[in-house]
């Protein structure tokens, strides 16, 4: 599999977020935008996990498989993780 370089993995991934737009907005994260969606996750996740989830949702797709939920579990495992990260912290 080739290797993304960063701006073109930000790239896709955000144009993966305003595909699946209408299920995005039915998450806790119904109230961004897309793009705003895609920069959440690169400013959380390493660089490198990003690449990984762009090359999984391509890997999906092209398997015919449902990327849109794979990407939701994605949000809702960062979600549980950042409010644990948080409740630590407090």
């Amino acid at each position: 599999m080739e290797t993304l370089k960063a701006h073109e993995a930000r790239r896709l991934l955000k144009s993966f977020c305003r595909r699946s737009r209408t299920t995005l907005k039915q998450t806790y994260l119904g109230n961004y935008s897309a793009e705003q969606v895609s920069d959440i996750l690169v400013q959380t996740l390493e660089l490198r996990e990003v690449k990984r989830i762009v090359q999984d949702i391509r890997l999906i797709d092209q398997r015919g498989g449902n990327s849109t939920s794979y990407l939701i579990l994605i949000l809702d495992a960062l979600k549980e993780y950042l409010e644990n990260e948080d409740s630590l912290v407090h």
